[in-house]
């Protein structure tokens, strides 16, 4: 239970009016502020203030308040009814508004809040930039461990917030990957992870988020030493738990997909068992529930896949055909199921890649763009392939520009937050004739008519790769899995962390 809140005068003087609206009554959200945690520096260690801020649709302002830590439930926003409120608590070393320093900062989920009717909200507060393993609600300063280490899985965050994880192989120091079938579900409100449905052994798959909550997954290796691919493919739905086995025409691994507005799952790229490229095209029409065939061959491996803000165009940026890295961008769309080529003159990127990331870049107000972020320039990274640090922008179909210059490597994971930015985390780099985990966090925020930033974040605790990062409702980055193998032994990263990016304003 919060402690009672001596308020100052100055405090009383930065409480912003709390007037309602004529005919509305006003609640104050029922605040579970959770200022402890599990490992690393806590939350409120040397913390003088805070802050309470309220934002949603409907506030043209947020409405805040500022209290000391001893803080009460009083000193929470009254609230009109409204659907999708955030509360955020920031957390000062000294006076807001008086260089005091922002060091901790928590968000809820939306809610909404109704009249007459107080609702029960959570606040997990977390250190600014620092990954920390992740804790339980029930008890905060116990750490909350996924059931395997997984390394080459999917992550996918669902509409409630919670996050599937699905398959991936446990890296073991011998060097043998045994493939798990199994999956997770992380909740994000009490920070506990639970068993999900089985979706048949597979690594190096993809899972997409359909517009009806159902995962789609596809592909994957079964096993490895030697290669077998997953035949099938699963349709997830985990409020339920149900999960529906479907065929597509071809088995692949390590390919990329990407989901439309109109539920269409485009399959690209990836490798046969014996490792050669697979170059068919291959879609999930998730309207009739079946897959539908695609017209002409995509010559790609380790390429990226991604739908640009209009809902329907997916970009086909970086990877390699038998050839070598491959400059163009392919622009394509369905109309119907019959997927068209939407340039006959595609741009051609600046750096060709293989095994780059793609995130979106800036808020739906921000003319919100995908952002090809590293790779190797070659395909042989222990021979001469060396790792890339530009970042590139696809600006539309017919056009890509420079973004900022990041760390370099290959297969960073990345993420777009719901403010428009984009974490990448991991990765993997380049020595002399060698290839090793990085762990490497960085944060690159757009600016309208301005080149983006990045600022650098705190190194994770331990170098990965092959590892998914995924934005929880909180504005906080959940990391998963994933191998080290920076000092030349294989290692499995067993925790899941937590990284909370500063505010955006």
């Amino acid at each position: 239970m919060a402690p009672r809140f001596v308020r100052s005068t100055l405090l009383a003087a930065a409480l912003v009016s709390l007037t309602p609206a004529c005919g509305e009554k006003e609640v104050r959200p029922s605040l579970d502020l959770l200022t402890a945690s599990c490992a690393g520096i806590q939350p409120m260690a040397g913390v003088t203030h805070l802050r309470f801020r309220v934002t949603g649709p409907g506030l043209d302002t947020p409405r805040e308040r500022v209290s000391t830590v001893e803080w009460a439930q009083e000193d929470v926003p009254a609230l009109p009814p409204g659907s999708a409120r955030v509360l955020e608590v920031r957390a000062y070393v000294g006076a807001p508004g008086q260089g005091g320093q922002l060091v901790s900062v928590g968000r809820t989920a939306p809610f909404d809040v109704a009249e007459g009717q107080a609702p029960k909200v959570r606040v997990f507060l977390r250190r600014l930039g620092e990954f920390v393993p992740v804790n339980l609600a029930s008890d905060p300063k116990t750490c909350s461990l996924p059931a395997e280490a997984r390394a080459a899985h999917t992550a996918t965050t669902l509409p409630d917030g919670r996050v599937l994880i699905t398959g991936g192989y446990l890296p073991q120091p011998n060097g043998s990957r045994p493939v798990s079938g199994t999956t997770e579900v992380f909740n994000p409100a009490d920070g506990t992870f639970s068993a999900g449905p089985d979706v048949g052994a597979r690594a190096f798959h993809t899972a997409s988020l359909l517009p009806d909550g159902h995962v789609f997954l596809a592909g994957g290796a079964e096993s490895f030493a030697p290669v077998s691919l997953q035949s099938t493919a699963r349709l997830v739905d985990v409020a339920t738990g149900a999960v529906s086995e479907l065929t597509p025409k071809v088995a692949r691994y390590q390919h990329s997909a990407a989901v439309d507005a109109a539920g269409h799952v485009l399959l690209v790229g990836g490798r046969a068992a014996e490792g050669s490229g697979v170059f068919t095209a291959e879609a999930f029409d998730s309207a009739s529930n079946r897959f539908v065939d695609v017209a002409g061959d995509m010559r790609r491996v380790d390429t990226t896949l991604t739908v640009m803000a209009d809902g329907k165009t997916f970009l086909i940026a970086g990877g390699a055909d038998t050839q070598g890295p491959v400059a163009e961008v392919v622009a394509v769309g369905f109309s119907g199921t019959d997927l068209e080529r939407l340039t006959n003159v595609p741009p051609r990127l600046r750096v060709p890649r293989v095994g780059a990331a793609v995130a979106v870049l800036g808020r739906p107000d921000e003319s919100p763009r995908p952002l090809l972020m590293g790779g190797f320039d070659d395909v042989a990274p222990t021979l001469d392939a060396r790792a890339v640090g530009a970042s590139e922008v696809l600006e539309d179909v017919m056009a890509v520009s420079d973004g900022p210059a990041l760390m370099p490597r290959s297969n960073p994971c990345a993420v777009s937050l719901a403010d428009g930015r984009v974490v990448a985390l991991g990765g993997r780099g380049t020595g002399i004739g060698t290839t090793y985990a990085v762990p490497w966090a960085e944060l690159i925020t757009p600016y309208a008519g301005a080149q983006p930033t990045v600022l650098g974040l705190t190194l994770m605790p331990q170098p990965r790769v092959w590892h998914t990062c995924s934005a929880l409702p909180d504005g906080s980055v959940l990391v998963v899995g994933g191998v080290d193998d920076s000092t030349g032994e294989t290692r499995a990263n067993t925790e899941a962390l937590v990284v909370m990016p500063p505010p955006r304003d």
